[in-house]
């Protein structure tokens, strides 16, 4: 067998070295199956190195040079991916990357509305049924919400829309925008449980066909229509409500402010808003960014401080009644996902490619343990266009009130 050349072993001396000096316990096996051992006591995870291509990810290992290695098959593990990322992780990975020329002088030259077309279907247009197999009946492609240690996954998702039809207080009758309405979900269930009317709009044609398919056989037609629409394509339309479950971490802080005029300006006077979305809790250096997330899962999206959030929806007249922390049951519901994907994994690779499910697995791993560091949040955001002829208190309500009766 050939010997690793100098310039491989090198880097994977230092990697050791590094593992060494972290106390991390890991075995390494390279392409010749050699074993390199980082602890003498029992080691529970192995790398599997595949590929010569993997020492380039040992150059400078971070969170993405790792991960793009991963998802390209280079190596394997042996052991729980979960776990080992974690500790690698807390450890010795970043997910900061500097951001290359290409990405700032693109970013300037390309079209917004079409860039935003392109990386939603680049993201949702894999199958659906790809997604049902992790997903579940409620095909809910965000947080849910856990009411207790028995609750399914499936009682998390349908949880999360009950709060947000109730915090919305939506009545019968009533019109409701659905901005980013995936596979129709949120949408199927405010129609059938509360009867409202609602315009759902989407930029992925694989969304669109599934949540038509949906609505129908729910026997929805004449209350649920789904529109492939840009929000800036909006137009005149006026409504009572307007959800964003899940969308707006696509929108961007260049284009924030022009999103929350263009719902203020979408929303009948008293009407509310509420904003499900994932924040950051931490400041990237100048000229940086999670390169992982950037390339792979989110092209062209980012997060935001929640405090600029409201300041944002503040200046453009909104008025914020309710806001709620879920990043503890994002946690949970991540955590279902990452093992419904683990257990359904050869149905899924029936339908995808090994290089797809990997970037899935990896990213679902990845986002796990943000919310876990609390590098990342979920807040439910609820605005009210205020009405200054509006003097009563209905709307003005507290959940911890002893007394209270006015919540739906």
């Amino acid at each position: 067998m050939k010997p690793l050349i100098k310039k491989d072993s090198f880097f994977l001396k230092k990697f050791i070295q590094t593992l060494n000096q972290e106390m991390i316990p890991l075995e390494i096996v390279d392409i010749n199956g050699n074993r390199y051992s980082t602890a003498q006591q029992e080691i529970k995870h192995k790398i599997l190195i595949k590929d010569k291509k993997f020492f380039n990810a040992l150059v400078c290992p971070d969170a993405f040079s790792l991960g793009e290695a991963y998802i390209k098959g280079y190596f394997d593990i042996s052991g729980s991916i979960k776990e080992l990322y974690e500790i690698l992780c807390d450890k010795i990975l970043t997910t900061d990357q500097r951001k290359s020329i290409f990405t700032f002088f693109s970013s300037l030259l390309v079209k917004a509305k079409e860039k935003e077309k392109e990386n939603i279907e680049y993201h949702y247009n894999v199958p659906s049924e790809f997604y049902e197999l992790f997903l579940g009946k409620t095909m809910g492609y965000t947080c849910g919400y856990y009411t207790g240690k028995t609750a399914t996954m499936d009682d998390a998702q349908s949880e999360k829309m009950d709060i947000i039809c109730r915090k919305l207080k939506l009545k019968k009758g009533e019109k409701l925008l659905d901005i980013g309405c995936g596979w129709g979900n949120f949408s199927v269930y405010a129609a059938k449980h509360y009867g409202v009317d609602i315009t759902g709009i989407t930029l992925s044609s694989e969304q669109k066909q599934y949540a038509e398919r949906w609505i129908e056989k729910e026997g929805l037609s004449h209350k649920i229509k789904i529109k492939i629409l840009n929000y800036r394509d909006l137009g005149v339309e006026m409504f009572d409500k307007i959800s964003c479950v899940g969308m707006s971490e696509h929108v961007g802080r260049t284009n924030m402010q022009n999103f929350f005029k263009i719902v203020y300006n979408s929303l009948k006077k008293g009407g509310l808003f509420m904003q499900h979305t994932i924040t950051t809790n931490i400041r990237r250096k100048k000229g940086y960014e999670n390169s992982f997330l950037d390339k792979y899962m989110f092209p062209g999206g980012e997060l935001m401080f929640e405090h600029d959030l409201l300041k944002m929806a503040s200046s453009t007249g909104f008025e914020l009644l309710n806001a709620e922390n879920f990043r503890t049951h994002y946690i949970k519901t991540l955590n279902d996902w990452i093992l419904r994907m683990e257990k359904q994994k050869e149905k899924l690779l029936k339908i995808v490619s090994e290089n797809v499910y990997r970037i899935y697995h990896v990213f679902f791993i990845g986002s796990l343990i943000s919310f876990k560091t609390k590098e990342i949040s979920l807040f439910q955001n609820l605005f009210y266009k205020t009405d200054s002829d509006y003097s009563g208190t209905d709307l003005f309500v507290s959940p911890y009130a002893r007394n209270e009766t006015r919540i739906t």
